[in-house]
């Protein structure tokens, strides 16, 4: 297991040839991937179980709409012997001008998350939607399968990155789940997965990732819960054990077909 590599500004472009290697090393490979931004600004009077799709994504986009990323962390498999993940510093957060949850910046303080270096160290979350399409993980060409836990707004964050890159102006979800899932299918080829879906298929798993961690025996390999380095890989883990586990080949000796592609858990599902 390769270690967890940080990048920052000082060695983003060191770092950026390795992860375009391993990336295109992989024939198909899986990505998994978390962030980590200053909390939820909007919630909605409403229960989240008693809001409609069409509610969830607007309290969504009104949230992913205002808030800025600290953190991306991003690991990469082949699905069986080789992994290495790196977790991205971004810059894009000022505490003392951007919209934020005090209780979430105060989490990921103690977590260790230093937001006043990544303000000056970190790097533009655009360069790393840049470095992703360079590496040939997004668009009509890629190969590769997108996989979060509870990613509703992973997926928002990192498309606002990517979405960065073909215009000036400041970019703002789209209105509807419906044009959000299309532009996501598109980028990210409909080949995505969400563990916290995938977890409804398998009995005796619930919960959040350390507790389905827990259940499935995985233990975290490297760095802290809520950072995104970290959580990225233990998500790896949790996946690869789960398609072991619950889809692994059956008594005719072929893989079982994963259900829920396509799907965010909190939106479409």
């Amino acid at each position: 297991m390769a270690s967890l590599r940080q990048v920052d500004i000082g060695n983003f472009y060191i770092e950026s040839a390795s992860f375009i290697q391993f990336s295109r090393r992989c024939r198909s490979p899986f990505v998994f991937f978390d962030t980590e931004f200053p909390g939820c600004i909007f919630r909605s009077s409403k229960h989240h179980t008693l809001l409609s799709p069409a509610e969830r994504y607007s309290v969504l986009k009104l949230n992913a709409d205002v808030i800025r990323p600290i953190q991306v962390g991003i690991t990469i498999s082949d699905g069986a012997t080789s992994t290495a993940t790196w977790q991205f510093e971004l810059h894009d957060f000022d505490l003392r001008s951007h919209p934020h949850a005090p209780s979430s910046v105060a989490l990921l303080e103690s977590s260790g998350i230093n937001l006043t270096r990544n303000r000056q160290l970190g790097i533009p979350s655009v360069w790393l939607a840049r470095l992703i399409l360079d590496a040939g993980l997004v668009g009509d060409f890629s190969r590769a399968t997108w996989v979060a836990f509870h990613g509703c707004y992973d997926f928002a964050i990192l498309f606002k990155a990517l979405f960065q890159l073909t215009t000036k102006l400041r970019v703002r979800l789209p209105e509807t789940m419906e044009e959000f899932m299309v532009l996501t299918n598109w980028f990210f080829g409909g080949r995505i997965y969400d563990v916290k879906c995938l977890v409804r298929r398998c009995d005796g798993l619930y919960g959040g990732l350390e507790k389905v961690a827990e259940k499935l025996g995985v233990k975290r390999a490297e760095g802290k819960a809520h950072q995104a380095g970290s959580d990225s890989l233990l998500t790896c883990e949790v996946f690869l054990r789960m398609k072991k586990v619950y889809f692994g080949p059956g008594d005719d000796g072929k893989e079982k077909k994963m259900p829920f592609e396509g799907l965010i858990f909190g939106l479409n599902s």
